[in-house]
């Protein structure tokens, strides 16, 4: 508090200069201003925003100042938000599972009749081989012991002994000249081809290896593998004896050297080239070969 003079001096002061004149208004509306605020009332959802704890989102709002935004950015962000959404869903949701699960739920099946086809019978076409095996077993016709003749057969037998039987003179048929004449063309054929040296030609070897279980099938695999085929009755690798392996097959010449290449990795093949009638191809050659087991 001032004085009675000091208070005097202000006054005085104050009715002669601008500035504290204004200086004076400014603190008379700020009183008037607080006072007017001292009568303001907050509402209850006001006060409940106040305490509610903001979340990432609200403060990112806030920082942001999206309620700012211009109306066509915001609209623009809303698309985008809900084009992602759906990329999202169509990527991720199993859409075929679902199709399905339509599909089986409204198809209906109606069976109209049961018709049994009756069963054929196929028979299996055996395949003839090209070329005849050498060293291939044949098969030994099976012999059917035959019954003992009993006395009454044995007195019929001698009855029918006793009487002559009329000699049938049967005539010889005789050739015809178009017969004789193929037989007399293939016949020079042979002999000229014999004599010029004609003819195709026959691979023939021999191999000794280690361990023939192990080493026949990786032979036998390697020869399928360079194009070559069975051309014999029997399969390629065919267990001729306990110690001996039989492979009659043909294959491009130009895998030729490719083989003896291979073979040479388990032992030293013996391979000869022989003349024979049966001419091959143009470009395949066919192969004897024996693959044993090396003597220890």
């Amino acid at each position: 508090m001032l004085d009675e003079e000091r208070k005097s001096a202000v006054e005085d002061h104050v009715k002669f200069s601008r500035d504290a004149q204004l200086d004076l208004n400014k603190i008379q509306n700020g009183e008037a201003y607080a006072n007017q605020l001292s009568s303001t009332v907050v509402s209850q959802p006001i006060i409940e925003q106040i305490n509610t704890t903001s979340t990432y989102l609200t403060t990112l709002m806030q920082k942001s100042n999206f309620d700012k935004w211009p109306q066509g950015l915001k609209w623009g962000l809303e698309a985008l938000v809900v084009v992602a959404v759906i990329v999202v869903l169509l990527t991720v949701a199993p859409w075929q599972k679902v199709l399905n699960m339509g599909i089986s739920s409204g198809q209906k099946e109606v069976v109209l009749a049961e018709v049994s086809k009756p069963e054929t019978a196929t028979n299996p076409i055996e395949e003839k081989p090209q070329f005849v095996d050498e060293d291939a077993k044949t098969a030994k016709p099976l012999v059917t012991p035959t019954p003992a003749p009993s006395k009454a057969d044995t007195a019929k037998v001698a009855a029918a002994a006793a009487v002559p039987a009329a000699k049938v003179a049967t005539p010889t048929p005789s050739p015809t000249p178009a017969v004789v004449a193929k037989k007399d063309k293939e016949k020079e054929k042979d002999e000229t081809q014999a004599a010029t040296g004609g003819g195709g030609f026959l691979y023939r070897g021999e191999i000794d290896v280690t361990n023939l279980a192990v080493v026949g099938p990786k032979i036998t695999d390697k020869i399928v593998e360079l194009g070559g085929r069975k051309a014999g009755g029997v399969e390629l690798g065919w267990q001729k004896t306990t110690n001996s392996m039989y492979y009659h097959f043909t294959i491009p010449e130009a895998k030729y050297q490719d083989l003896q290449t291979f073979l040479a990795t388990y032992g030293k093949a013996h391979i000869s080239k022989e003349k024979h009638p049966r001419v091959m191809p143009d470009g395949i050659i066919r192969l004897i070969l024996t693959v044993d087991e090396a003597k220890k």
